[in-house]
């Protein structure tokens, strides 16, 4: 009998320590919701908090540094209460302190960044 094992990362923040740990642990939140990047982008945008499906994918990959409020609107478009999300915000200033996060200005309305 041949048995697969797959990864055991847990869909909770608690332990990941790097950016790419953190990742992994969205990405399984993501899939025990039964999420794809659509339907996480879709729902962040009806929750009120529009996250883009490059940010999803960002998000998961560990592309990039995110920013909080991406994150957010990652957890409640996989639909985790408020109440759980605090638990990933806490865990997100760990892996990401505030002095080593880039805030990029958003760019006014009708302009697009180059």
């Amino acid at each position: 009998m041949n048995v697969t094992t797959t990864s055991a990362v847990p869909p909770d923040p608690t332990g990941a320590a790097t950016p790419v740990e953190f990742a992994g642990r969205l990405r399984a939140l993501m899939s025990v919701r039964r999420r794809s990047l659509d339907s996480v982008a879709k729902r962040s945008r009806d929750a009120g908090t529009p996250i883009s499906r490059a940010t999803v994918h960002n998000l998961i990959t560990a592309a990039s540094t995110p920013r909080q409020d991406s994150l957010v609107g990652f957890l409640r478009g996989c639909g985790v209460p408020p109440r759980e999300q605090i638990r990933w915000l806490i865990t997100f200033h760990k892996v990401y302190p505030e002095g080593q996060r880039t805030v990029r200005p958003r760019p006014a309305a009708g302009h697009r960044a180059c």
